[in-house]
């Protein structure tokens, strides 16, 4: 098995140094993220509040996650103010706090989905659907992440286009069941009567698939900045 060298790289390279994964490039992401990720606990946060539901009718397990929540709200505005420095300490901080977060702003949409679910009276048919969504989610992210990192131990000249073919099917199948087992779900327990809910778990299910994706980069960009002082921002002279 071949060792994987700085070479191996370089695409990723090339992002951090001029990409999107520069420093100004992280900031603005996760800034971004602080935004989408507010709305969707926010949201879920009202409803868990409104009168059908109830804050003391929620278990202790449900003021937990909310109340980690809080901590990570508060971690990720910390990041935001204080990491504005351009040196290898904060870039390392920044490459943290991007898998991190993207991790948190995959998932948050599905507390939505869930106190929704419980508004309605729906929570018990909609958590194993939710469950199999985020289990098979992370399935396929690790698949990816792995699939990723064995393709760079190839020959930096391979075949780059036989290469993504391969990656594309060997993820199709993961993604299949999914959508079979989340749609045999639905139709079994009569979830289709509440197209709503079930139609923002699709889209959710979708950015969440996306971002455990693009979580991959990330890994990968965080993996290289630790590892390799070329990949440090100090020799990108980044203003």
């Amino acid at each position: 098995m071949n060792k994987l060298s700085e070479a191996n790289f370089k695409a990723i390279k090339d992002e951090i140094k001029e990409g999107r994964l520069t420093m100004s490039g992280m900031r603005a992401y996760l800034i971004g993220l602080f935004f989408i990720s507010g709305l969707f606990v926010g949201v879920s946060l009202a409803v868990a509040n409104a009168n059908t539901v109830g804050w003391d009718t929620l278990s202790t397990a449900w003021h937990r996650i909310y109340y980690a929540e809080a901590v990570l709200f508060g971690f990720h505005l910390l990041v935001m103010l204080f990491f504005w420095w351009n040196n290898a300490f904060t870039q390392k901080m920044l490459s943290i706090a991007v898998v991190l977060f993207t991790y948190k702003a995959a998932m948050d949409p599905f507390i939505t989905v869930l106190m929704f679910s419980k508004d309605r009276g729906m929570y018990e048919l909609y958590l194993p659907f939710i469950l199999i969504i985020l289990v098979g989610g992370l399935i396929i992210h690790i698949i990816v992440l792995v699939k990723w990192f064995n393709s760079l131990r190839s020959t930096v000249k391979t075949n780059e286009k036989s290469s993504k073919k391969r990656k594309k099917n060997y993820i199709l199948f993961p993604i299949l069941f999914i959508i079979i087992a989340i749609t045999s779900m639905a139709i079994k327990n009569g979830l289709l009567g509440n197209f709503e809910i079930v139609f923002m778990a699709f889209i959710i299910t979708i950015v969440y698939l996306g971002l455990l994706i693009a979580a991959c980069e990330f890994i990968i960009a965080m993996y290289c900045i630790f590892k390799f002082p070329s990949f440090s921002v100090k020799n990108f002279n980044e203003k």
